[in-house]
């Protein structure tokens, strides 16, 4: 990490912050990114100019902004159809694709059932979806790839510890294995933060936990501006919840994981373990909650399909915590939100690594 900012870097910095000035007004005029930004008229310019000449801008009439005397401004928008990232969804059940642009509107969206068993099968098949879409798309500029995973990531080397059920996957080097396969900058990051993401890439001013749940359980947390990442930072999986408890998979008694894992079996709801698994998950939620001062909480996942047959028994639960205070309890369904997010965060690194 650098010790110091030079003119370079804080050029970089500035070019990323006027992109995302006029990616979030849709469109606007130079004198408004120049008020929004604080540079100066000539550094504006300059940075708008740049990103002229690299097509990620266009500018033309506006079609809501009045420059007054009947006369009609000229506006600055992001160039939507030739720069685009690729979001990927790889989790146990298929994988599912998009692609957006710069104006995080999404493109396309692909979808594809998979079966496997090994790490080879899994890893050739990670291939030849992601090629598919790159292909469809090669008449665009492609600036980078997403990838939202399931299982136990490093986020900063990009390496999949484990991926559920799949024999031999162990430590893999996914970042690095498609950055070197298609010659793409490559994101990678836990599902649960990608799906945080998708709610509020826009902005936030409260902060946000959710909670993704299926056979198992993840967490992510958006706190003062920022999402969490961290190595093992939000396991709360292996959290235990009551003492000499139900037995785990990891061999733990009591862990959250080994009640959540009983609610969904087969692919069908499991009422006596969602009864079980309530009080433990609501005062998980509520101390969470408390942990990062969050007023918003999540829960999304898998489970989520059958809150119809739990979300009253859960709300009145939490509700035995809170009292008086002022939380919001939020369900949120996933379609599309992973994969969604996976791309936007790929989007925002992808933006701030453009140098002027």
């Amino acid at each position: 990490m650098k010790r110091y900012l030079g003119l370079e870097d804080m050029s970089n910095a500035n070019c990323s912050n006027v992109l995302n000035i006029i990616r979030e007004a849709g469109e606007i005029s130079r004198k408004g990114i120049s008020d929004e930004s604080g540079l100066s008229w000539a550094g504006m310019t300059k940075i708008v100019n740049k990103l002229f000449e690299n097509g990620f801008l266009e500018e033309n009439k506006s079609t809501t902004i009045s420059g007054g005397a009947g006369r009609i401004p000229n506006v600055i928008k992001i160039c939507k159809d030739r720069n685009v990232i690729i979001g990927l969804d790889i989790n146990r059940q298929g994988f599912v694709g998009c692609v957006v642009n710069l104006a995080g509107e999404i493109q396309k969206e692909y979808f594809s059932e998979v079966e496997y068993f090994k790490k080879e099968e899994l890893l050739d098949k990670i291939l030849s979806f992601t090629a598919n879409i790159i292909k469809k798309h090669s008449h665009q500029k492609i600036l980078a790839i997403g990838v939202a995973m399931q299982g136990e990531l490093d986020v900063e080397t990009g390496i999949s510890m484990r991926f559920p059920y799949c024999e031999g996957w162990h430590n893999v080097p996914i970042k690095e294995i498609l950055q070197n396969h298609f010659h793409y900058k490559v994101y990678v990051e836990h599902d649960p933060n990608c799906m945080l993401y998708s709610k509020i890439y826009k902005g936030a001013s409260e902060n946000y936990i959710l909670f993704r749940i299926d056979r198992s359980i993840g967490m992510a947390a958006y706190i003062d501006g920022r999402v969490l990442r961290g190595k093992g930072l939000l396991e709360i999986k292996n959290c235990i919840v009551v003492p000499e408890g139900k037995e785990g998979k990891s061999g733990k008694r009591g862990s959250l994981e080994a009640y959540v894992s009983d609610c969904i079996y087969d692919k069908q709801y499991n009422e006596k373990g969602m009864k079980e698994l309530i009080p433990p998950l609501a005062d998980m939620m509520y101390n969470m909650s408390h942990v990062f001062n969050a007023k918003k909480i999540i829960l999304t996942g898998e489970l989520i399909n059958y809150k119809e047959f739990f979300e009253k028994e859960l709300r009145e639960e939490f509700e035995k915590y809170i009292k008086e205070e002022e939380k919001e309890l939020i369900f949120m369904e996933e379609t599309k939100k992973v994969v969604y997010g996976a791309a936007l965060i790929a989007a925002q690194a992808a933006i701030d690594e453009i140098e002027v």
